[in-house]
């Protein structure tokens, strides 16, 4: 049975303006069926055909209409900003055309279920309940590494990689220390920052930068890595719900986190909102949520956690949510 996309609304948007469309996201996610379901009608070319391979300029000039050119990111030349067709890539590409993600299903594509707006989290109470039960698992996906890790790097020890990604993946939720990371995987610096750019460009990851304004305390400046699956970190797992939802709904928001050199950290601060993230209520968390709130001049923050809050529980200036609420 086909499960319906929220990424179907802003892509049938970017039809409708008669412009091309890149649609990039992991393997498995499912943007061939979504094309092919919006657009029934259009022709479909895949550059995984070897045929369509050895020449693909002259496959798609013979195409007499607008088409869903699959697999793209094996001729990225061929995109033409002046055609009406719908690219598909599981790579991240570079492209001068409107270009949208489509990830694995969040809770709640799974659910069947609208997701909660993203102008609305740290500003507006939720409703009381989540819904009910956890969504059905969506089946990882880990086809990257036969198909697309040997076209972005040569790996001479594939067991080296998965140890490295395997080192990551336990990581998922930190600051990224590249260097402690190389330890671990015991590989060189020069091979971590390769390797780690493999993942972004597969849609393994995403990378946080700290907010910009320190509040004058000595701010931690690196990155913070998350996983966007296939990991049992409950921050990185809010984090990949949230990011998700946003792509989906056509959104480029400003995602990152804040860390200061006592530790006071806030988990992630999604368009100028703080959000405190902790599977259970943790008073640490939420005292720096709502701190962080204090020195930005904002009236409320946020506060995610695994179930929802006890009934009755008044919300005051710290907005809790549960992860199924999202």
């Amino acid at each position: 049975m086909y499960l319906e996309r929220h990424l179907a609304v802003p892509l049938r948007r970017a039809v409708h303006l008669r412009q091309p469309v890149l649609v990039q996201g992991p393997r498995g996610a499912g943007k061939t069926a979504l094309a092919r379901h919006e657009f029934p009608e259009r022709a479909y070319v895949t550059l995984d055909d070897p045929a369509v391979r050895r020449n693909p300029a002259e496959a798609l000039r013979r195409l007499r209409g607008p088409a869903i050119i699959d697999a793209v990111h094996r001729a990225p030349g061929v995109i033409d900003g002046g055609s009406t067709h719908i690219y598909l890539s599981s790579l991240r590409l570079a492209a001068d055309i409107p270009t949208l993600e489509l990830h694995p299903p969040t809770h709640a594509e799974r659910q069947r279920r609208a997701a909660l707006p993203l102008e609305t989290i740290g500003r507006f109470a939720p409703s009381g309940r989540a819904p009910a039960g956890d969504p059905p698992p969506w089946p990882s996906n880990r086809s990257f590494l036969d198909l697309d890790l040997p076209a972005l790097i040569h790996v001479h020890d594939r067991a080296r990689f998965e140890r490295f990604l395997a080192v990551a993946e336990a990581r998922s939720g930190a600051i990224l220390d590249q260097q402690a990371l190389a330890r671990e995987a015991e590989v060189s610096h020069r091979t971590v920052v390769r390797w780690l750019e493999v993942l972004r460009a597969t849609f393994q990851i995403v990378l946080f930068e700290p907010y910009g304004e320190s509040f004058g305390r000595r701010v931690v400046r690196r990155p913070k890595m998350h996983f966007l699956s296939g990991v049992e970190n409950f921050e990185s797992e809010v984090v990949s719900e949230i990011y998700r939802n946003a792509w989906h709904a056509g959104l480029e928001a400003e995602f990152c986190y804040w860390r200061d050199s006592n530790g006071m950290e806030v988990a992630l601060v999604v368009d100028g909102i703080p959000a405190g993230i902790a599977a259970e209520g943790n008073p640490k968390v939420e005292a720096a949520a709502l701190r962080w709130a204090e020195l930005a001049g904002l009236p409320h923050a946020a506060m995610i956690t695994r179930r929802p809050p006890l009934l009755g529980r008044r919300a005051g200036r710290l907005l809790r949510y549960a992860i199924g609420q999202i």
